[in-house]
């Protein structure tokens, strides 16, 4: 029989702080002491701010919130939850989502700010850099010597979101119809994406596409990326294609720096993952294109420790 003493401590809710990350395709909870450590974490599905969908996303960040919060013996709402989203750049649309998380029961006071500013966090601390995201869609922000952000990118798909996930599987869907009609060299990535959609046919394709949403067509991204890693040349040119687009982002933002500046560079984003073809192709663009910029060796940005850091730094202001 365990004693009391024996058993694990529970730790007040008032001292238990949340670094929470909602994106398109996931959410990650990191549950953290009033020093911003992290004591445990947990992810699920994506939980990304959408009109008038502010309760759907928190009932997915309770879900998350509560089994990280299980892992760290803690018990919810915790004191403070500090929230980067996606979709939720402006005041509107962050007040509705810290309200509809707060009623959820996930934390006593929430605080939810643009994704960008928590995964900025954990690349560069307070210091400049340029973080550069590849995900669903693709956006990059710099951060310079003044504090002042900056963007470019991130419009969305039928605007631009070059590099991202839905810009490569059109490229895919369009390679392949085009090797179809002989237009275009032969390629393996028809097949490939009809095997991957559980289809049988182009004409299956065909039917696909006609009511496929931008996030279906993006899920194809990892497919492309595959077939590149495996030597496929279609897939491999679309690949390098993306890495220049993503590095015309960080073109864009280096004006926001001295001439003389060595410019920091994070990535983020499922697409920058380490080991992505993706990440080898932008950093052989940024080396010939950017000399000055040094991107990071340590892989994507763990964004709800920067998350963290930014509530510990809250709640030391209050």
């Amino acid at each position: 029989m365990t004693s009391q003493s024996d058993s694990p401590t529970v730790q007040p809710s008032n001292a238990v702080l949340l670094g929470i990350d909602c994106g398109g395709s996931h959410t990650a909870v990191a549950v953290g002491d009033t020093r911003g450590r992290v004591l445990s974490r947990a992810e699920g599905p994506g939980s990304a701010m959408r009109p008038g969908g502010a309760e759907r996303s928190a009932a997915v960040i309770l879900d998350v919130a509560r089994r990280a919060a299980t892992q760290a013996n803690v018990s919810l709402p915790a004191g403070l939850a500090l929230v980067g989203a996606a979709g939720a750049g402006r005041a509107p649309e962050q007040e509705e989502l810290a309200a509809a998380i707060a009623a959820a029961g996930v934390a006593a006071r929430v605080d939810v700010r643009g994704d960008i500013e928590i995964a900025l966090a954990a690349a560069f601390g307070d210091g400049p850099g340029i973080l550069i995201n590849a995900g669903t869609g693709s956006i990059a922000y710099a951060r310079g010597a003044d504090g002042k952000l900056h963007r470019a990118g991130g419009y969305g798909w039928q605007l631009g979101d070059e590099g991202g996930g839905y810009w490569m599987g059109h490229r895919a869907l369009a390679a392949a119809a085009r090797a179809h009609d002989g237009i275009d060299e032969s390629s393996t990535l028809l097949e490939r994406l009809v095997i991957a959609l559980g289809l049988q046919t182009f004409d299956n394709l065909i039917r696909w596409t006609a009511t496929a949403t931008p996030a279906q067509v993006a899920g194809l991204a990892p497919h492309v990326l595959n077939a590149a890693r495996e030597g496929e040349m279609v897939a491999q040119r679309i690949v390098a294609d993306a890495a220049i687009e993503l590095s015309h982002l960080v073109r864009a933002l280096t004006r926001h720096f001295a001439e003389t500046d060595t410019i920091k560079l994070a990535t983020a984003g499922g697409l920058l993952r380490p080991g992505s073809p993706l990440l080898t192709a932008l950093r052989t663009s940024l080396a010939a294109d950017l000399p000055r910029a040094r991107l990071s060796e340590s892989g994507s940005v763990d964004a709800p420790s920067g998350a963290l850091r930014l509530a510990a730094r809250l709640l030391g202001q209050t």
